[in-house]
């Protein structure tokens, strides 16, 4: 039996005025992930413990069955898995806009790889610190390395502030958090300099380097992990999953779908478990765009669900989907409430169309999120 796991980041949301109280899910076009629905089971679960803050850190590691409780440390030093970066604690660093002092853009005015890189060197070139470096992502998403200090900070996603002042979200805490916001502050000065789109770092969800149980110890599978992002691709090679990068892959709605999907194909013939994560749907419900959102969710269930159930042996894969979490295009930002997911290959029930409010009809009824692989591999 071979097991595909989909996750359409942040796809769940609100009801939304302008769509007559429906949610994008419910508006979009998704005959796919209907037939999906209508020929499997359904349920809902809550991916986001009690006390942790609803980021795809946090949602993607419980999916997964990794319980965040013991094993988290941050996001930065987990996107640093993905592209072989140590330190002794690591940063996310955002590219963001900033004008009068309010985050105006978290994703800098959609700043390109090659503009990023070109702003990273520049950054690094101008630094004053020497135990502090900065380390090159993909688009706004970077990283910052700190080394010989070991501190907690509480810092705030620059996604959760847009069109909010930052003085009151800047890094809290001892040495290491004034350090932290003499930074950013620093960056207005250094990024002046150029011609870009960001005008500003944005640095939080630090950590240090984490240490998670491997997949192959809990479901006997080490699998391949394909994603857009550097998070998910950290937590797979933090799992021992083998970690899949797609040319043309943006992490928004213009991505290489198509790449994407042959990719998931690919490697359910060598390999027994797949999670295929894409990013877009969640930036567009970041972006506050109810009619692009629907717009996301439709494209994905054409050019990702409706390709693979073309090239697949439906007698032979197993498919889990769900979102990571809500993205409410009203808020803008995450929430931790419950989403909807489907388990195709397996069990049947009388949902017909995966939504929301569907899906807690649905014969699994409420599932833990933690308990979610267990249910999708083994059954129980």
């Amino acid at each position: 039996m071979k097991y595909l796991l989909l996750i359409p980041d942040g796809m769940a949301d609100w009801e939304v005025k302008e769509l007559g109280k429906k949610t994008p899910l419910e508006v979009a076009d998704t005959p796919n992930i209907n037939y999906l629905a209508k020929e499997g089971a359904c349920g809902i679960t809550k991916t986001i413990p009690d006390g942790f803050e609803p980021g795809s850190d946090i949602a993607n590691l419980t999916i997964l069955g990794v319980d965040v409780r013991k094993y988290y440390t941050g996001r930065g030093p987990i996107e640093a898995l993905a592209r072989d970066i140590f330190g002794d604690m690591v940063f996310r660093c955002n590219l963001v806009y900033v004008k009068d002092d309010t985050m105006i853009d978290y994703s800098g005015r959609r700043v390109d790889d090659h503009e990023a890189l070109r702003i990273i060197k520049h950054l690094n070139k101008n630094r004053e610190l020497d135990f502090i470096e900065f380390h090159a992502g993909r688009s706004y998403r970077n990283l910052m390395t700190v080394n010989g200090i070991k501190e907690e900070v509480k810092t705030t996603p620059p996604h959760d502030i847009q069109g909010k002042r930052i003085d009151p979200y800047m890094p809290k805490g001892g040495k290491l958090a004034k350090i932290l916001a003499d930074i950013m502050e620093w960056s207005k000065a250094v990024l002046s300099d150029l011609d870009v789109g960001p005008n500003m770092v944005w640095l939080w969800g630090g950590g240090e380097m984490p240490s998670f149980p491997k997949l192959k110890d809990r479901i006997g599978k080490t699998g391949v992990m394909i994603s857009e992002v550097d998070l998910l691709i950290g937590i797979g090679k933090g799992l021992g999953m083998e970690a899949v990068e797609v040319e043309g892959a943006t992490g928004y709605i213009d991505t290489n779908y198509k790449g994407l999907a042959k990719s998931a194909i690919r490697s359910l013939k060598r390999e027994d478990f797949v999670v295929l994560h894409t990013e877009g749907i969640d930036e567009i419900g970041h972006e506050g765009d109810v009619e692009k959102k629907v717009e996301a969710i439709t494209l994905y269930d054409e050019k990702i669900v409706g390709y693979i159930l073309d090239h697949i042996d439906h007698e032979e894969t197993r498919i889990m989907l769900l979102p990571d979490h809500p993205t409410p295009v009203r808020l803008k930002t995450h929430t931790a409430e419950e989403v909807p997911f489907l388990i195709y290959g397996w069990r049947r029930d009388d949902v017909r169309n995966f939504t929301e409010k569907k899906c807690r009809k649905g014969f699994y009824g409420f599932v833990e999120g933690l308990d979610l692989l267990n249910l999708f591999v083994f059954n129980k």
